[in-house]
């Protein structure tokens, strides 16, 4: 998995120029650290040909909390593959392997997200206002995996 750190990377400087919004993605450093550290999920298509990701069409990356929870950071597609239920399968495999809460923050303006993560199972815990800077407010959702 090490080893993926370069296209995951390559991954997330292209899958969210669709938002049109300021979108400073994380370096190669930092994703080499993850790759090694974090639980990331790659959804390999060896029949992609994707130059800036290798066969990488979709990443998902959570890190534990001081809680013992997981943090849901980031689940990405290669705009070339959506549509094709990559980041459905992410998620789906993620969730069915924790045993932990996972959370995850989404802009609360963003109904279709968060209907979205509803559906997955993530329930509202909490507004945070000016989550990363003054203007930019979060829903901390939650999703509680079923007691083994």
């Amino acid at each position: 998995m090490s080893q993926d750190f370069l296209h995951v990377s390559a991954l997330d400087r292209i899958a969210w120029l669709h938002t049109g919004q300021a979108y400073i993605p994380d370096g190669e450093h930092v994703w080499r650290v993850w790759c090694e550290y974090a639980i990331v999920l790659v959804a390999r298509l060896p029949e992609a040909c994707l130059p800036e990701s290798g066969n990488i069409a979709g990443s998902l990356v959570m890190f534990r909390t001081h809680t013992d929870e997981d943090f849901l950071h980031k689940i990405m597609v290669h705009p070339d593959m959506r549509g094709r239920r990559i980041g459905t399968q992410l998620m789906q495999t993620a969730l069915r392997n924790t045993a932990r809460s996972v959370l995850l923050t989404v802009d609360p303006e963003n109904a279709a997200a968060v209907q979205l993560y509803q559906k997955f199972g993530f329930q509202i815990r909490r507004r945070i206002d000016g989550y990363y800077r003054p203007q930019e407010d979060r829903f901390l959702m939650a999703f509680e995996p079923e007691p083994a």
